[in-house]
C-alpha cells in the first residue's frame, strides 16, 4: 500500500507496510511499530487520533485546543474517541468529532482492482519523478535502470 497520506497509516499490520515519501527523495517503510513511535497509538486508532488532533491537509480542525501529544495520551488512556466521548470530555464538539473520526477512516475492505504482474520500467519512473521535480529519486531510478 503506497501513500503520501499518513491516513493511510491506519492499515498498517504484521502484512501491510505503507511505503511513505519523506523527506530528500526517500521512502520510509511504515509498519505498526513506526505508527506507533510517530503517533504514540496503535494504527487502528489513527481514526480516533486524527479526530482528536484534527489533520489540516482534510482540512479538519480536531478538539479545541489538542495536538498530537494531547491526542495520542487521550487515545492511550481512552482506547477510542468514544471512551473519550463517555469519559465526559469535548461533550460540545462530539458529533464533529465523530465526523472527522468516519472523514479519516479508510475503508480497508474497499474492492480493488486485480493488478498483473509486470516489471518496472525504472527509465520511465526516473523521466516522470524528474519531471515533477524528483531530482534524488529520479536519480536513484535512473540508477536502476
Amino acid at each position: 500500500m503506497a501513500s503520501g497520506d499518513r491516513d493511510s497509516f491506519q492499515l498498517a499490520s504484521p502484512r501491510t507496510t505503507i511505503p511513505y515519501p519523506s523527506r530528500g527523495g526517500e521512502i520510509a517503510r511504515i509498519g505498526p511499530e513506526e505508527v506507533r513511535q510517530r503517533y504514540g497509538v496503535d494504527p487502528n486508532q489513527v481514526p480516533d487520533f486524527i479526530a482528536l488532533r484534527g489533520d489540516p491537509s482534510d482540512k479538519l480542525p480536531g478538539a479545541a485546543g489538542v495536538g498530537p501529544k494531547r491526542a495520542a495520551q487521550l487515545v492511550q488512556r481512552y482506547r477510542t474517541l468514544d471512551g473519550v466521548l463517555e469519559a465526559g470530555l469535548f461533550k460540545t464538539q462530539a458529533e464533529m468529532l465523530r465526523l472527522y473520526r468516519l472523514i479519516a477512516t479508510m475503508d480497508a475492505k474497499a474492492p480493488l482492482p486485480l493488478l498483473a504482474d509486470q516489471e518496472p520500467t525504472w527509465g520511465s519512473a526516473s523521466t516522470l519523478t524528474r519531471d515533477w521535480g524528483l531530482n534524488q529519486l529520479a536519480d536513484r531510478l535512473g540508477e536502476m535502470a
